[in-house]
């Protein structure tokens, strides 16, 4: 049953790259098939206690993320996504934040750096297509004991 979630979850990762990098937006389709399936993961795994538990780290995590999209530090999207992460693993949404927020913080200063070998200028709207950090803070989580 575990690889089921696994499974469905890394689907799910590759549809949100995918259309993150395309159209720089996540699919609410992709973020409401990922929440339902995180949900019924968290009902079949844990009881009723396992979707209080999931509901609940989702708004943990959405509220902790808001402040971000206030001040357009991070996408709905991308928040949306991390609700998602918490809904299939609400024990381990803290070292999925880290982590995600960790690789994206490595892409950024990659980025920055290959730039500035290159002497081109920083622009200060540039993005990065933070479903990768999500996808890899969440399998980094995973492999984390």
């Amino acid at each position: 049953m575990i690889w089921m979630k696994y499974l469905f979850l890394v689907g799910l990762f590759i549809r949100a790259v995918y259309t993150d990098m395309k159209s720089e937006k996540i699919e609410n389709t992709v973020v409401l098939t990922g929440l339902l399936a995180g949900l019924v993961f968290a009902v079949i795994g844990g009881g009723w206690a396992g979707l209080i538990q999931s509901i609940k780290m989702a708004g943990i995590v959405f509220i902790a993320l808001f402040f971000l999209f206030v001040i357009h530090g991070l996408g709905a999207g991308d928040i949306k996504l991390f609700c998602v992460t918490a809904t299939f693993f609400p024990e381990k949404a803290i070292t999925i934040l880290a982590g995600s927020f960790l690789v994206g913080g490595i892409f950024g200063m990659v980025r920055m750096i290959g730039r500035w070998r290159r002497k081109e200028v920083v622009s200060l709207k540039e993005t990065i297509h933070f479903s990768i950090p999500i996808a890899v803070g969440t399998i980094l989580a995973q492999l984390w004991r």
